[in-house]
């Protein structure tokens, strides 16, 4: 019965020391982002002329639960199969799949981080194959930390 408790405690501290230290190296494109700029098989589809007037870029969706990227192409979605390729850090790459032809292949992408302010930062993306081009950023805005109220009789 003894060496069964020591067996479970082992087991449960590998677990949680593996779950604290384990850093994926995978990309988290999750989310939805501002379109910057969208060339399909070298023709630009946007920023188009009617965009100089409109102050509302349209947003690409990436979802990871469903491993989809819905791109806004002539006032329509086109919905983009994405699979996660391993390469090395500064080097990631994906592959896209769709009813697009040119929205096929493997894809570079490019991921570059500058800040605004001590608490916000900007994050550019694009997802570049032969001749299309992808292009899209997110502002992300690190909201402070707010401890929580004390309560009678804790230390803090």
């Amino acid at each position: 019965m003894k060496w069964i408790n020591r067996l479970i405690i082992s087991i449960l501290t590998i677990v949680i020391l593996l779950l604290a230290f384990y850093n994926p190296k995978k990309i988290n494109l999750d989310g939805n982002w501002e379109t910057k700029k969208i060339v399909i098989d070298g023709k630009k589809i946007y920023p188009d002329a009617l965009a100089k007037f409109i102050s509302i870029a349209p947003e690409i969706v990436i979802n990871n639960w469903s491993k989809s990227i819905s791109i806004p192409v002539n006032r329509e979605n086109i919905e983009v199969h994405l699979e996660y390729l391993e390469a090395k850090k500064p080097n990631y790459k994906i592959k896209l799949s769709s009813s697009e032809k040119s929205l096929n292949g493997i894809f570079d992408v490019k991921i570059d981080t500058s800040d605004i302010q001590p608490k916000s930062y900007t994050v550019d993306v694009e997802l570049k194959s032969h001749k299309t081009l992808i292009s899209f950023q997110k502002h992300v805005i690190i909201q402070p930390w707010n401890p929580g109220r004390h309560r009678r009789g804790t230390p803090y």
